[in-house]
């Protein structure tokens, strides 16, 4: 690997310890620490975003991981968000779908970091410049893109070489934890219909009135893209037949048949924000 032959001793010493710390990295807590600690070290960084899903339909999740009070998950502009990461994976493409820096100038408004937007509480500091890659996920079959911003500027060369060794590692350290983001959407340029929004919940939690576990939330979000049972099962790291009983207990809750009954159902309901 060309990024470890150009390391010293010391430091390739210390970046198997960087990724040998994956393994351990279970809560969101965990990776904030795991990135501000040997992963600065050799990529700098302020804030990560990490982004995922179908992005020519709109149809992305997000999550945003930094240790500045006021930056998170939560607080973001959805909508603004979608299409700017939309630009900024079509760039990456472009790109030969290599990592890249960009001023920061055009992504702070992202995260809302421009302060005439007020979308972030007012005293984050501005990002100075960005670096963009991201990978394909086979599996589930969507594109992933990591966005990392700085308050200095990113050495384009150093932590091209940096972010292309871990970005992998990055990518499994965040899939082990639990994510407080919702599944961002909007129907495209080309006309796509709008698709449905449900908030996160945690795999147990109950949902009121309707009796809507954050499970099943979730395998609504996957539903509503087009998913498989067999697809949502290997997203989530359940067997099919698992979503399959999820689906039955769904359809009786909301009092439908099929699960184009059961979108329409949510979309129409409160706990839908599309």
């Amino acid at each position: 690997m060309s990024f470890l032959s150009n390391l010293s001793i010391a430091d390739r010493g210390r970046c198997f310890d960087v990724l040998a710390e994956v393994t351990h990295i279970r809560t969101h807590l965990d990776l904030v620490h795991w990135l501000r600690g040997g992963v600065q070290h050799f990529m700098p960084h302020d804030i990560l975003v990490a982004a995922w899903g179908d992005f020519q339909r709109g149809a992305i999740g997000h999550d945003i991981v930094s240790p500045l009070r006021g930056v998170r998950t939560a607080q973001a502009n959805m909508s603004a968000l979608v299409s700017q990461l939309q630009e900024l994976f079509a760039n990456w493409s472009a790109a030969n779908k290599q990592p890249y820096v960009t001023p920061a100038q055009r992504i702070n408004g992202l995260l809302g970091l421009a302060p005439q937007q007020e979308l972030l509480h007012s005293s984050v500091p501005a990002m100075r410049s960005a670096m963009v890659h991201g990978l394909r996920d086979l599996r589930a079959e969507q594109d992933c893109l990591y966005v990392v911003l700085s308050r200095e500027a990113i050495p384009e060369k150093t932590c091209a070489a940096a972010m292309t060794a871990l970005l992998p590692h990055i990518d499994m350290a965040m899939r082990q934890t639990a994510l407080p983001s919702k599944i961002i959407t909007q129907g495209s340029a080309c006309g796509a219909p709008a698709q449905i929004t449900i908030s996160r919940h945690g795999p147990d939690s109950a949902v009121p009135d309707n009796g809507m576990t954050g499970r099943e939330l979730q395998i609504m979000q996957w539903v509503e893209m087009g998913k498989t049972n067999q697809e949502i099962g290997t997203i989530l790291d359940i067997s099919a037949f698992t979503v399959k009983n999820h689906l039955q207990r769904i359809f009786k809750k909301l009092d439908v048949y099929n699960r184009a009954q059961a979108v329409s159902r949510l979309k129409n309901s409160h706990y839908a924000h599309g």
